[in-house]
């Protein structure tokens, strides 16, 4: 009988076992499931926070370009007044100088050279002038652009 005690108990024992072991891996593959569902719920999150960053980064950058884009505008209307400006004080001159030269007589070698000379000085100094007027609308355009 001390036998049988021992057997059934055992046997008990051992369904318990195998119960508890049922219940067991049941509970490790309800952790499992519940990790993989907070796995996923973690990545949804992050890329919901990526989206809205990488939203907000496209809305900043296209009000900075919108912003650089009236800049431009500007500058170029700025520009293009100055440059008109100048152009018309410069085609003025020019057109002085031509006229100067369509003018022109000369007595002597002495009065060519003298011609040459100053008609030359005159063409350099609208050519200075000239690229003056140019490099300050690059400099404005550099400006604008830092």
């Amino acid at each position: 009988m001390k036998h049988r005690v021992s057997i059934e108990l055992s046997a008990l024992s051992l369904l318990l076992s195998a119960s508890a072991c049922e219940r067991t891996a049941e509970g490790i593959k309800q952790d499992a499931l519940e990790a993989a569902s907070e796995a996923n719920r973690s990545a949804e999150k992050a890329k919901q926070s990526l989206d809205d960053q990488m939203t907000e980064f496209k809305a900043e950058t296209t009000a900075k370009l919108d912003e650089l884009s009236v800049a431009v505008a500007k500058l170029e209307a700025q520009t293009s007044a100055g440059v008109a400006e100048s152009k018309q004080k410069l085609q003025t001159e020019i057109d002085a100088t031509k006229a100067k030269l369509e003018e022109l007589k000369a007595q002597s070698n002495v009065d060519l050279e003298r011609a040459k000379s100053d008609l030359g000085e005159r063409v350099n100094d609208l050519g200075k002038r000239l690229n003056q007027t140019l490099d300050g609308a690059g400099d404005d355009v550099e400006k604008a652009t830092e």
